[in-house]
């Protein structure tokens, strides 16, 4: 007698038999006991969870000959049943037909005809397309007359992977039902109790590796349980298991997370060669990296006793030990990775190269820091929290003169500096504390700054001095009746610089500090000449160009510049960095705020307006432009061509 495989000898006979499809037996039981048979199905869904299993369940049930009806248990015993059980090719009215090689319009005319006729034993003639999807267009085209309208005997049922190929026409004629992936934990169930009608001793980690082989399908798993059977006898091992689906273990995973942890390249590239070298796929180890990284993510995110954790004890140990390791983010990160090296592997070539490729990413991504832990650690000039109403009239406190005295600017890294704890708490790279306030407040803070410093006015009119007890209006006036009482008059001199007044009555009103503002005229050369330094040291020669030959004007706090240069070409070449520096420089040389903004119009040359001249250093642009233009070549350029010069770079100082 022939020997029988697992996934056929335990092939469920009974709608109660069948494992993880309770939402399809369900409603086909229904369906039964109330008589409602469609004349149609569609069983969709993963590889070896049942769908052709169900059908012929389906079809026992409909033609069992233990009633005079369709039953919702089929016996199993009578000629009927155990026909379509058997899959006998003597059954009558049973037709199981493969429609990977019958998908041609002859092959379906044959059906049609065999539909036409009346059964010849049992209460229906039922058709199984096993693979229906292979059925070309036009077959379907002529099936679809014969299963809108068939015969009250003839039952379709047909099973297929890939429903989304079956035509919306013949979908929308059937009932259908998706099936589900068998949940590892009823695979696992089911293979134990296999073991023991065989008589095996199976390791509950070998039943694990099984069940995670099988990857839902319990047709899958008890194929490799056959041939772990046929390898080692009636004791599986896990080390057995493993070496027949090619997986190495979650120990080694384990060992290559520790190493991407401590940062060492060197490390993970040892792990992967001895993989190599013992014959590994890079592909299955790319695959099992994955996984591993998804289980430590969720465990991470949901607990180690979440259900959607569905792995070993074992490896659920492993994988909780990497889930404290690192934070969810960088978990984040480290599967994405592995996704993508996981599809470099799977469709190019030079696997490993890709493969080791990927597992340097992870120790180069443990290295990075999020772009907001970075903002929040660096230490902001202008961070400062905004003043209050008497500090903004107070008077500018002095300014650094000399570039060192500036502050210096935080250091620039690329990897994680020792000392730094892990990314979601602790102090910041420079010593702060991870509760200062945020890049987006100190910018708000220092644009208020800015726009106080825009209204000379606004500190005159601070100090100016009010009636006491009255609010003033939006014109400046008292607002009077809103306390009901006029508070004593108080002569002017009686008023000091800064603190508190007090009344007779005990109350007391605070008074800013007067602040006298200097109305003195600018010095415009020497602010020229500041900016126009600070503009070569910052590279901007084209900007200098067209500074040297604007027309500087100075009103309050405000400088103006006339360049010969369009709206657009100024938006373009002024930008914010180059506002800063020269509002900096402007402002060293004056003592006080002072904004530097460039019009578009006329140059000082069109305007007839001399500027004064500019300090020759040696070696700077303007002495070089001079020399550049006494050139022949350069003279002849400009009188043929009318050409002018604009940018000029000093060779010798590179």
């Amino acid at each position: 007698m022939s020997y029988t495989v697992l996934a056929r000898k335990y092939r469920p006979q009974k709608f109660s038999d069948v494992i993880g499809q309770d939402h399809v037996v369900r409603t086909l039981k229904n369906a039964l006991e109330q008589k409602r048979i469609a004349h149609g199905y569609i069983f969709s869904g993963h590889r070896g969870i049942g769908k052709t299993t169900i059908a012929r369940i389906l079809a026992m049930a409909l033609n069992c000959q233990s009633s005079d009806r369709p039953v919702s248990e089929p016996c199993g015993v009578c000629d009927s049943c155990r026909e379509i059980r058997d899959g006998s090719v003597g059954a009558m009215d049973v037709i199981e037909i493969d429609a990977a090689t019958n998908r041609g319009i002859e092959e379906v005319r044959g059906l049609i005809a065999t539909a036409t006729a009346e059964p010849a034993r049992d209460r229906y003639r039922i058709f199984i397309l096993d693979e229906a999807h292979q059925v070309t267009d036009a077959a379907f085209n002529a099936l679809l007359k014969t299963l809108e309208e068939p015969p009250p005997w003839v039952v379709f049922m047909m099973a297929t992977t890939q429903p989304e190929d079956i035509p919306q026409t013949i979908r929308s004629r059937c009932q259908h039902f998706s099936f589900h992936a068998v949940r590892f934990e009823e695979i696992v169930n089911h293979l134990r109790e296999i073991s023991k009608a065989e008589k095996l001793t199976v390791e509950e980690d070998a039943l694990a590796l099984l069940a995670e082989a099988g990857d839902g399908s319990m047709r899958d798993a008890l194929s490799i349980m056959d041939q772990a059977i046929s390898c080692c006898g009636d004791t599986l091992t896990a080390e057995v298991v493993r070496s027949l689906v090619g997986s190495v273990s979650t120990e080694v995973l384990e060992r290559v997370m520790n190493a991407v942890h401590e940062n060492s390249s060197d490390e993970v590239l040892r792990i992967v060669d001895k993989l190599m070298v013992e014959g590994q796929s890079a592909t299955h180890f790319a695959k099992q990296t994955v996984r591993f990284l998804r289980n430590a993510l969720v465990a991470k995110v949901a607990g180690i006793e979440s259900p959607i954790l569905q792995i070993s004890t074992d490896e659920k140990k492993r994988v909780a030990s990497i889930a404290a390791q690192f934070g969810e983010e960088e978990l984040t990160r480290f599967l994405q990775i592995m996704l993508r090296t996981h599809g470099d592997v799977s469709y190019k070539q030079e696997q490993r190269f890709h493969l080791e490729l990927g597992l340097l990413k992870l120790v180069h991504a443990q290295r990075l820091l999020p772009l907001e832990q970075l903002l929040s650690s660096v230490r902001l000039t202008d961070a400062a929290p905004a003043a209050s109403p008497t500090a903004r009239t107070s008077a500018p406190a002095a300014r650094p003169t000399t570039p060192a005295a500036r502050p210096a600017p935080p250091p620039a890294f690329t990897q994680r500096p020792a000392g730094v704890p892990p990314i979601g708490g602790g102090t910041s790279p420079f010593g702060q504390p991870a509760s200062k306030p945020s890049p987006f407040e100190a910018d708000k803070a220092r644009k208020g700054r800015e726009e106080m410093s825009a209204q000379p006015d606004s500190a005159a009119a601070l100090s100016a001095p009010a009636p006491f007890g009255a609010p003033l209006g939006i014109s400046g006036q008292p607002m009077p009746g809103v306390f009901g009482s006029q508070p004593p008059a108080i002569a002017p001199q009686a008023v000091p610089a800064a603190g508190a007044v007090a009344f007779d009555n005990g109350s007391a009103l605070a008074v800013a500090p007067r602040v006298e503002i200097s109305n003195a005229d600018l010095d415009v050369d020497a602010i020229r000449e500041a900016v126009l330094r600070a503009m070569e040291t910052g590279g901007s020669q084209m900007l200098v160009h067209a500074l040297e030959e604007g027309h500087w004007t100075a009103e309050g706090n405000l400088v103006s510049v006339q360049v010969g240069m369009s709206d657009g070409m100024i938006e373009l070449s002024y930008t914010k960095e180059q506002e800063k520096l020269s509002i900096q420089a402007a402002t060293e040389v004056a003592g006080r705020t002072v904004k530097v903004r460039l019009v578009g119009g006329s140059t000082a040359a069109e305007t007839g307006k001399p500027q004064a001249p500019r300090t020759m250093r040696p070696g700077s642009t303007e002495s070089i432009k001079t020399r550049a233009a006494d050139e022949p070549v350069v003279k002849r350029m400009m009188e043929k061509f009318g050409a002018e010069i604009r940018i000029v770079m000093d060779r010798t100082e590179r």
